[in-house]
């Protein structure tokens, strides 16, 4: 089996790309929900029995930046560690890309249909509005929105079925399947594509 450890909001992500890349193939892979990059050794067990039964462990969390604490090389450097000190294995991809700062909102901004993007725009026009208002002594009048709340927004603002509504509501479900909101074929998936692939190829060879 090839398990993958997510740090929990990319969970549903992966799971649509999964099946836009093979198809249903359920029981050749399986996303566990770590709640945050720091927890590893909260699941060293299913690393290691993964391990013993020829599976491939996966890492992808985000890659953050240097203002709060991480970075590519730096998240990466950690998780490294985290893992000799576990004695456990796992390839590592960070999002974006996993080579530049970042996250999965950001991975999310990149990919989202080009005919739609415009409303991105509209939101960065909000959130400079937002930042542009100040208290006399030059402090933010206003808490700047987030990336997940850009993406929260750009998923708002279509127009909807009364059950769609209520999936994206109810169960946030973002429709990372559906080509109407995003591009899962573009060229900036490439890097997770091919990580995947990897993984696959790999677990296919040791099943030989």
């Amino acid at each position: 089996m090839i398990r993958i450890f997510v740090e929990g909001r990319d969970a549903q992500f992966l799971e649509k790309y999964l099946v836009f890349l093979w198809g249903e193939n359920r029981e050749r892979w399986e996303i566990l929900q770590t709640n945050g990059y720091t927890n590893l050794p909260l699941l060293d067990q299913k690393f290691k029995e993964n391990t013993e039964q020829g599976g491939v462990n996966l890492i992808i969390f985000d890659a953050d930046f240097p203002q709060n604490g991480g970075g590519c090389d730096q998240r990466k450097k950690y998780l490294q560690e985290q893992l000799d000190n576990l004695s456990i294995s796992a390839d590592i991809f960070l999002f974006p890309n996993n080579r530049e700062d970042g996250d999965f909102e950001l991975l999310l901004e990149h990919i989202v249909n080009e005919e739609h993007a415009c409303l991105l725009k509209c939101f960065e026009g909000y959130e400079k509005c937002v930042a542009g208002h100040v208290n006399p002594d030059g402090s933010l009048k206003y808490i700047s929105p987030n990336r997940k709340a850009k993406i929260y927004a750009y998923i708002e603002s279509f127009k909807k079925s009364r059950k769609e509504t209520e999936r994206f509501k109810k169960q946030k479900d973002f429709f990372f399947d559906n080509p109407k909101y995003w591009n899962l074929e573009t060229e900036y998936l490439s890097p997770l594509k091919n990580f995947l692939q990897s993984a696959e190829n790999k677990h296919s060879n040791s099943a030989l």
